[in-house]
């Protein structure tokens, strides 16, 4: 039966790109569809307007993890589901690395006082396992210093 998890970061300061999550998952044991992805800022102050660079890639091999961040453990969305197999990590600083290639699956910019939401239509969504990953990624560094929350849900499926 799929379940349904998120990894989420809240009132961070970003002051330059970041992995703002990743997710990898143990070979042989489940697959991961991203359902959504999410960043917006939060400070209590109008940050400086403009323009941000995001990105989401999967990698098509072993995945390793970023560093300077900080692990984050997959919430259920149920409260009565198991513990998620995959693994996530929030606001790495250096980004993860794959023995394979990575393939992007969005890239696009939205304005820090909008944010980005965005969730992948029924059937549309990307997939990883096997000890693959995923990372999703603010490219642009941003003028001065802004808060920001976000996080990505994905759906645990097989095993």
């Amino acid at each position: 039966m799929p379940r349904i998890y998120e990894v989420t970061f809240e009132n961070v300061t970003v002051s330059a790109a970041q992995t703002l999550v990743s997710l990898t998952i143990a070979a042989g044991v489940r697959t991961c569809k991203v359902k959504r992805m999410r960043v917006g800022a939060t400070n209590t102050s109008i940050p400086t307007a403009q323009m941000l660079q995001i990105r989401a890639r999967l990698s098509s091999a072993t995945f390793t993890v970023g560093s300077g961040g900080s692990a984050s453990t997959p919430r259920p969305v149920d409260i009565g589901d198991a513990a998620a197999t995959a693994s996530g990590r929030v606001n790495d600083t250096t980004t993860g690395t794959t023995t394979g290639a990575f393939t992007v699956i969005e890239e696009t910019g939205c304005h820090i006082y909008a944010g980005y939401d965005f969730s992948y239509p029924q059937g549309r969504e990307p997939v990883f396992g096997g000890a693959e990953g995923f990372i999703f990624e603010l490219l642009s560094t941003v003028s001065g210093t802004v808060a920001m929350s976000g996080g990505v849900t994905f759906e645990e499926t097989g095993g």
